[in-house]
């Protein structure tokens, strides 16, 4: 049932109005599903050895379903990028995951066409080795796309946030309430006002909605939000053991107020400096100029 109700959200995600530039969580869902896709194909393909007619035939329909998905990657970042997503740090961050989305499935394209070339030579010894660097491109790039969907999310948040303070007459000031980075993004994650809260058994709870927050946003800072009065918790009446989750007043201005404060950036590696070379002495007179 569970899985019924995750296709139904994705199918039936509307556009806000404040950020209708921005891609629809169903099509990062369809941009998974490809890329699970290519991933099984790939690990298909690299079970395979020789060269024979079907090994090539198979990499070149495979060549042409990545290169589909590298373009697919390409426009959700045009989108992305010509968005205002670039206004808040969570938008930015979405462009960032994007660009290297972008980036690693091009190149996986690139390693599947050397492929290609190869098989066509008989080099499979090649051949093998091009679809191991294809597939380190792809690594990982499934649940990059949740990032990016958690961080526009976040972003889509932070606008909600803006929207009511005006009306509202709130904002950021100096009597906001600090909270931490974690807290943060759940209050970003939480400010559309469709966030629900599930209890699943003694003890056990879990947010449901919206659907990218069931994994990024945990129990434990719902609670600890709630207790610092930036969040309510309210029993549905007809969703039995179903609580709706609303940002306060107070949470919309803690994170305003957070939304202003300039990220820490990670701290960059050291730069390894190699000492110069010593200069080359010069050459021992030889025994004539010695005896000289």
């Amino acid at each position: 049932m569970r899985q019924i109700n995750i296709a139904v959200h994705y199918r039936t995600t509307r556009r806000h109005p404040l950020n209708n530039e921005l891609p629809l969580e169903n099509e990062l869902f369809t941009f998974t599903q490809r890329l699970l896709a290519n991933a099984y194909r790939l690990d298909d393909l690299q079970q395979r050895r020789g060269a024979g007619p079907d090994r090539l035939q198979e990499t070149v329909r495979f060549g042409g379903a990545l290169r589909q998905t590298s373009l697919v990657a390409g426009q959700l970042l045009a989108t992305v990028a010509l968005s205002h997503a670039t206004t808040t740090v969570d938008g930015r961050e979405a462009i960032s995951v994007l660009r290297n989305l972008a980036e690693a499935t091009s190149l996986a394209a690139v390693r599947t066409a050397d492929t290609i070339s190869a098989l066509a030579h008989g080099d499979t010894a090649s051949a093998n080795l091009f679809l191991e660097q294809a597939a380190t491109h792809l690594t990982g790039t499934p649940s990059a796309v949740q990032r990016v969907g958690n961080a526009l999310l976040r972003h889509e948040g932070y606008l909600h946030a803006q929207d009511r303070a005006a009306r509202q007459e709130l904002g950021p000031g100096e009597d906001a309430v600090k909270i931490s980075e974690a807290q943060r993004k759940a209050l970003a994650s939480l400010a559309r006002g469709d966030g629900v809260l599930r209890e699943t058994g003694p003890g056990l709870r879990e947010v449901v909605a919206p659907l990218v927050a069931y994994v990024s946003v945990r129990t434990a800072t719902v609670d600890a939000l709630a207790s610092r009065d930036l969040l309510t918790l309210t029993p549905l009446p007809k969703q039995p053991g179903h609580y709706g989750l609303r940002v306060t007043p107070a949470g919309v201005h803690a994170l305003l107020a957070a939304g202003l404060q300039p990220r820490r950036s990670a701290p960059r590696p050291p730069v390894i400096t190699r000492p110069a070379a010593p200069a080359a002495s010069a050459p021992a007179p030889s025994a004539a100029l010695r005896r000289r």
